[in-house]
């Protein structure tokens, strides 16, 4: 914010000292005259630098990055979220229920869809979830400690 203002002032003040003109007209352009042309010129060219620059900046806006579960990435499940079901056929499958996950769970389009199990608990139902193994496998963990 400062160097725009001191640009500015700085474009200003060689704007009004190069329009002054002295009061005979010559043909021949002095050293002094050229130097405080090429001043000029140079601070015109910083200002329009700076201001592509300050625009550069505003649209190359930083990616937003996840917000992180208790500060240990968003590869963390929420641990409440661990169920074990009897299946019809007396075996117990370990999951991460997915109503539960997707309700507790922020990043659940990250979530490997090669560990989605569908079974059947001993009543008949029909239930999803992410095998818990699977997840581990994946990289994921818990919040428990």
């Amino acid at each position: 914010m400062f160097t725009k203002t001191l640009t500015a002032g700085v474009l200003a003040a060689s704007m009004a000292l190069t329009s002054m003109t002295p009061n005979s007209a010559s043909a021949e352009i002095s050293g002094d005259d050229a130097l405080v042309g090429f001043l000029t010129l140079l601070f015109i060219g910083a200002a329009i630098h700076e201001s592509r620059s300050d625009d550069d900046d505003r649209a190359a806006a930083p990616v937003p990055q996840p917000r992180q579960n208790a500060g240990q990435g968003w590869r963390v499940l929420p641990a409440q979220c661990i169920r074990d079901h009897v299946r019809r056929n007396g075996n117990t499958i370990r999951v991460f229920g997915r109503h539960c996950t997707h309700s507790n769970y922020r990043f659940v389009n990250r979530l490997p869809q090669e560990c989605l199990a569908q079974f059947r608990i001993a009543n008949g139902e029909q239930r999803f979830g992410y095998r818990v193994r699977c997840m581990r496998n994946q990289g994921f963990r818990t919040t428990r400690h």
